[in-house]
């Protein structure tokens, strides 16, 4: 089971695992690149302009339905000023006592008049194997929002625009992609969003999420991703200010991918 559960950490890790999408992204097909969330710290920095208040945030994904494979993530943002916010970060990805991926983020958004925004993250990644390797660099996101109207938003990312990588011994590497996306509002209770990346070491992918709101506080997602190809689900709850999102991964070959998030808006 051991020796299953490292070959399944080194295909995560060279999937790109220093990307983390909570919940409410993750199961709309692991878009988010035109949504506004606290959760757009770790997807598009941009997206966290339009927060109105302090929000905090915690999500927990169990990999595979393996309990060794986890990842833990905290988000924090605060906006301040003139439409600008501040935000915060941390995903850790691995399995506990041998290998592990830390990702601080640190991002600045601001929100021009009423149709743009934009945020840079700066970021720093940590590879750590036990008693054998442990290495850190820094990269850099810029990311746009445009609010074409009440509607659609179309958003824009570039990853890693600093191409910052990992020492050549190191089995993980952070991946250098350029990504566009859609979000539209079909009505007040149904939502799609479509995401595009194109990624330097990649072939493109193709992401897809549809949402449905069956009252003011129950949320029903659903998605899928071509690269590979995996299937998304989630459901989320909005107990006045505090939101909980439940959602999962479905990958043919690899299996079911759970996620909590817990997030609350002061």
């Amino acid at each position: 089971m051991l020796f299953k559960t490292i070959l399944l950490l080194l295909f995560s890790l060279k999937a790109s695992a220093q990307v983390f999408n909570a919940a409410p992204f993750l199961a709309m097909g692991n878009t988010g690149l035109a949504q506004g969330s606290l959760y757009s710290i770790s997807n598009n920095p941009a997206g966290v302009a339009s927060l109105e208040s302090m929000a905090f945030g915690v999500a927990y994904q169990n990999h595979f339905f393996s309990s060794e494979i986890q990842s833990q993530a905290v988000f924090a943002a605060l906006p301040f000023a003139s439409s600008s916010t501040l935000a915060f970060g941390m995903n850790s990805y691995g399995l506990q006592g041998v290998a592990n991926l830390l990702t601080l983020r640190g991002s600045y958004a601001k929100q021009f008049g009423r149709h743009f925004s934009s945020g840079i993250s700066v970021n720093s990644h940590r590879y750590y194997v036990t008693n054998y390797e442990n290495d850190n660099t820094l990269s850099l996101d810029l990311g746009f929002q445009y609010y074409a109207n009440d509607d659609i938003t179309i958003g824009a990312l570039a990853r890693n625009v600093t191409k910052a990588q990992h020492e050549d011994v190191v089995p993980a590497y952070i991946p250098v992609e350029f990504g566009i996306g859609f979000y539209y509002k079909l009505s007040t209770a149904l939502r799609i969003a479509y995401d595009m990346y194109y990624g330097l070491y990649t072939s493109l992918d193709y992401r897809g999420g549809i949402e449905y709101a069956v009252d003011s506080r129950v949320v029903v997602r659903g998605g899928v991703a071509s690269h590979p190809t995996q299937y998304f689900g989630g459901v989320g709850l909005v107990l006045n200010k505090l939101h909980v999102d439940i959602a999962s991964a479905f990958h043919p070959r690899l299996g079911t991918s759970p996620q909590l998030a817990i997030a609350y808006d002061f």
